[in-house]
């Protein structure tokens, strides 16, 4: 059962990946277009009388229209990150290595690759928040972000987790050097 859940997450992992890399293309084309279409005239006026903010100009939503891009694509690279951070701990547990350098140095690199994921998210959503009468009239309910606090719990928790690993690999050098 054990290794049948193992390689489950690596399936998982892998899949997780290969949408974040279809995602990364996917917002690099997408914001290549939208400047394009931004420089067009004609998208320009298509494009002013569909939003929901009459009267708004869209050179002033620039700025945030490429921040919010950069940062999707970074949260997709940060998201790749994670996922491969992720199997190959799976990988090492599957060896059944626990207590090794490789491991805490993986852990760590997992916990910058959340952290830099969560600070992205929460740029991102101070940009929402800040420009949410333009994006979506949908925005309504932005009171209580989930993908924010989501990614402060997971920090937490994986912080925990690389004490105890760290803390292990401690008592693992002592009794290896007791024996």
């Amino acid at each position: 059962m054990k290794k049948f859940i193992l390689n489950l997450l690596t399936v998982f992992a892998w899949i997780y990946q290969i949408i974040c890399v279809i995602g990364i293309i996917m917002w690099i084309v997408m914001g290549g277009v939208i400047l394009f279409g931004i420089r067009n005239p004609d998208f320009r006026a298509g494009f002013e009388s569909s939003m929901y903010v009459k009267g708004v100009s869209v050179d002033s939503y620039i700025g945030a229209i490429v921040v919010g891009l950069l940062s999707l694509i970074m949260m997709s690279v940060a998201a790749f990150l994670i996922c491969r951070y992720a199997r190959l701990i799976v990988k090492n547990i599957k060896q059944e290595v626990y207590f090794a350098d490789s491991n805490l140095n993986l852990l760590k690199k997992l916990l910058i690759s959340v952290a830099g994921y969560t600070v992205i998210s929460i740029i991102d959503y101070i940009i929402f928040i800040t420009h949410r009468t333009w994006f979506a009239k949908s925005s309504n309910n932005v009171l209580y972000p989930s993908g924010v606090t989501t990614g402060l719990l997971f920090l937490a928790v994986l912080y925990v987790v690389y004490l105890v690993f760290k803390y292990g690999m401690k008592v693992q050098e002592d009794a290896d050097s007791i024996i």
